[in-house]
Parts: C-alpha cells; sequence; structure tokens
C-alpha cells in the first residue's frame, strides 16, 4: 500500500472512531439550515479517455496519487434533499520512468513525465438526496461544474509544440458524490463526513492540443473532513412550550 493512502486510511478510521465516541441521538440537522465545511483527502487520476480510445490516456498514464482539499456550502431544503456548492483542488505528479506524450517547447531535451503535474480547480453545483439510518446520514449527489485545469513541466505551462498554445484551459463538466456523516454529542450542530467523489472535466480542445493531452479528465477523490451547520433565519426547529404561569389576583 503507498505511504500516501495508507495515511488516509488511518486518518479515515481514527476520525470515525471519534465521530461513534462523541456521538449525540440528536442531531443539529433540519431543514432551512445552512452548512460549511471542508475536506481533505487523496486524488486520483485515472481514465481520461476520448470516445473511442482506450481508457488510459496521456493525463493518467503514470500518475501518482496526490492530496486534494474541497470546501463546501451548503443549503438543507428538507430531510431528504439539499443543495452543495464545492470549490476544491486535485492535483498528480507523474512517475520518472513514463515518456512524454509530446514534445516540450521549453524544455524539448526532456524525455520522461518526472517533472510534470496536472492541477484541476474545480468549482461544482449539486443537488443531494439524503437517508437517515439511525445515527448516519448517507447522501448521493451529482451535478454540473466549472474546471480550471493546466499541465506543468518545471513549473512552466506546457506548450503544445504544433499550435504553441499553452495547455491550460477552463472547462464545463460534471461531478458525482457518495458520503456519510455522523454529528459530535456536545456540538450537536457538527459532523464528521467521509467522501468519495470525482471530476470530469471535458477537456477536448481539437484546435489547441494536436500532438498530445486532448481528452477528458477525470479525478477520482477520497476525503474526510468536518461541516458545521447553522440557522440562514427562515423557519427554526421547534422547541417544547414553556409552562405558562396563571395570572396574579
Amino acid at each position: 500500500m503507498k505511504p500516501r493512502v495508507r495515511w488516509v486510511s488511518v486518518a479515515v478510521v481514527s476520525m470515525l472512531a471519534v465521530a461513534s465516541a462523541c456521538l449525540g441521538a440528536e442531531s443539529g440537522y433540519y431543514a432551512r439550515r445552512g452548512g460549511i465545511g471542508g475536506q481533505l483527502g487523496v486524488s486520483t487520476f485515472r481514465l481520461d479517455r476520448t470516445l473511442g480510445q482506450s481508457w488510459f490516456g496521456d493525463y493518467s498514464d503514470g500518475a501518482k496519487n496526490r492530496f486534494a482539499f474541497s470546501a463546501q456550502f451548503r443549503y438543507v431544503v428538507s430531510p431528504h434533499l439539499r443543495l452543495q456548492v464545492s470549490p476544491g483542488l486535485a492535483w498528480a505528479g507523474y512517475m520518472g520512468d513514463v515518456p512524454v506524450p509530446m514534445r516540450d517547447v521549453r524544455f524539448p531535451d526532456d524525455r520522461y513525465k518526472g517533472a510534470w503535474l496536472t492541477v484541476m480547480v474545480p468549482v461544482s453545483v449539486q443537488g443531494q438526496a439524503v437517508f437517515r439510518r439511525g445515527d448516519w446520514l448517507y447522501h448521493v449527489g451529482a451535478g454540473p461544474g466549472l474546471y480550471r485545469v493546466w499541465v506543468q513541466n518545471h513549473r512552466e505551462v506546457v506548450k503544445d509544440p504544433v499550435t504553441f498554445r499553452l495547455h491550460r484551459g477552463l472547462y464545463l463538466g460534471g461531478s458525482g458524490q457518495l458520503g456519510v456523516e455522523r454529528f459530535l454529542k456536545e456540538l450537536n450542530s457538527t459532523s464528521i463526513e467521509m467522501t468519495l467523489a470525482s471530476h470530469l472535466a471535458l477537456a477536448v480542445r481539437d484546435d489547441r492540443f494536436v500532438s498530445g493531452l486532448n481528452s477528458n479528465v477525470l479525478a477520482v477523490e477520497l476525503r474526510i473532513g468536518a461541516n458545521y451547520y447553522f440557522d440562514t433565519g427562515g423557519k427554526k426547529k421547534k422547541s417544547p412550550e414553556e409552562p405558562v404561569s396563571p395570572p396574579k389576583p
């Protein structure tokens, strides 16, 4: 098992153990609440392709797992539906013995991808279905996204050797997400969450990148983090009415 994957696995088990020990029966999750949170994990770039080509392309060939970050802003529409806006960051380094997919005009003598990086900055919007099972909240979500993707070599953006266009762009795409969440006992508006997410950037540009790295880009992430839910000024959860004292004679 790779060191980064082992580290993330230990972190996931530890945080879920803490959540289990601190769990309260009543959570602060209900309709018309907002939520803010952040997650840290590991990303992998896999299965980039264009129609009719192999699943493994220039973005994923020799890609190493790297850390990923995501923030999330949520609004609880109902106990079973919420909306989420999520900016983030994912990137991939490459093994030093994998040949470059094309010649870099800035570094023409480079033959391998060891100094190459692919960076993805996603901003996704999702609708999420939420299901409660005992003390756990499960969710599944999907929606469109806007993706900034670029490729670097020696910290310089790669140029296509034919078109001389910088290998970066802003692309449309989509995201999907599965997650599980538990609330803390003493802080019942705070939850610990584990998420499996994917981002697909539709990055095919035949007029710009004719020499290589011209395919869709898929990043898959395993993350863990925390959320805080707060009132948004809407209708609050009802509390038991206090007894009214009889009027004095």
